[in-house]
């Protein structure tokens, strides 16, 4: 709720977003992945890759989507219609 909250309070202030950048398939699918509540664990194992795979990519989704944790990744994501779990 408070990212939420936070990501509100920037579009009314008239602050410019995050440049956007596309995500790759593969980020695309574990950011989906973590949408349904997957963890980092789960993702390598339903993905056949490794845990630190896992996380290169969910913080290469934050940097592309201006996000500070994997939650606001999501969240962005979902707003924007990348991803819908």
């Amino acid at each position: 709720m408070a990212l939420y909250a936070f990501d509100r309070v920037l579009k009314l202030r008239g602050l410019p977003a995050a440049p956007q950048h596309a995500l790759s398939l593969r980020e695309r699918e574990v950011l989906t992945l973590a949408a349904v509540g997957r963890s980092s664990d789960e993702i390598a194992d339903a993905l056949a890759i490794t845990g630190r795979t896992v996380k290169a990519h969910i913080k290469s989704c934050c940097k592309k989507l201006g996000a500070a944790t994997r939650t606001q990744a999501v969240m962005i994501a979902m707003r924007d219609r990348i991803i819908s779990p």
